[in-house]
């Protein structure tokens, strides 16, 4: 690969800018929100500050986390938080639901596409991308899974003991489709994501590689993995 140029800078500026923005918003739904919205708010915080605590941990205060994979994580955060449960776009507008059970698993199939095509230059896997692609729709989906048996427990049996003092409102259901047709309708966007996320993968990597492009994201996923350190 080619001798990677400064070239991350828009990068960086574009996760300050969400970083910033997720911030302000989660104040303002903090100081302002009605009801139930204030716990969105607050979750937009959190998340903003855990992907911190691994620069907190490191001993120099650096950030560890690539700058793709956080601005990745805080699309999702955006989406979900703000989009879909402040502003209720999952109520008013009846395909939300299904567009994040498509993007939520998209980015996490990329993601770890990231991760193991790393562990792969590093040499610490011996497969093909097809078969990275194969394990991480597989892995996505029983994550999409795994999330629809939550919701399940949440709305059934927790909700009903939290609701006078925490209204966030059910998780599941559709104003559209009854409710198995809408758990399995969520299980197929979830593959679909999946799919789509892991072939995304592979073709960035492939061009890159053909092309003979930087990857600088694999050094920094190297670090984030400790691979690196396993190397010196």
């Amino acid at each position: 690969m080619n001798e990677c140029r400064e070239n991350g800078s828009w990068k960086r500026k574009l996760l300050t800018a969400m970083r910033i923005f997720l911030v302000v918003m989660g104040l303002i739904i903090v100081v302002f929100g009605a009801g139930g919205t204030k716990v969105f708010g607050l979750m937009t915080l959190l998340a903003v500050a855990v992907v911190y605590l691994p620069a907190l941990r490191h001993p120099d205060g650096l950030s560890v986390i690539p700058v793709e994979i956080e601005i990745l994580f805080l699309t999702v955060v955006a989406l979900e938080y703000i989009l879909g449960n402040t502003f209720g776009l999952y109520g008013r507008i009846a395909y939300y639901d299904k567009f994040m059970h498509f993007t939520v698993p998209f980015i996490v199939a990329l993601i770890g596409m990231m991760l193991l095509y790393t562990a792969y230059v590093y040499g610490k896997i011996r497969t093909s991308l097809f078969i990275m692609a194969f394990l991480i729709i597989f892995v996505t989906l029983g994550i999409g899974a795994l999330l629809e048996l939550v919701e399940y427990g949440y709305d059934h049996h927790l909700y009903r003991h939290i609701e006078h003092f925490l209204p966030t409102g059910p998780t599941q259901g559709s104003p559209v489709m009854d409710p198995l047709t809408d758990t399995m309708m969520d299980l197929l966007t979830d593959l679909i994501g999946g799919i789509f996320g892991a072939v995304t993968g592979i073709i960035l990597i492939r061009r890159a590689e053909e092309k003979n492009y930087c990857l600088d994201w694999v050094d920094e996923i190297a670090r984030f993995e400790g691979i690196d350190e396993e190397e010196d």
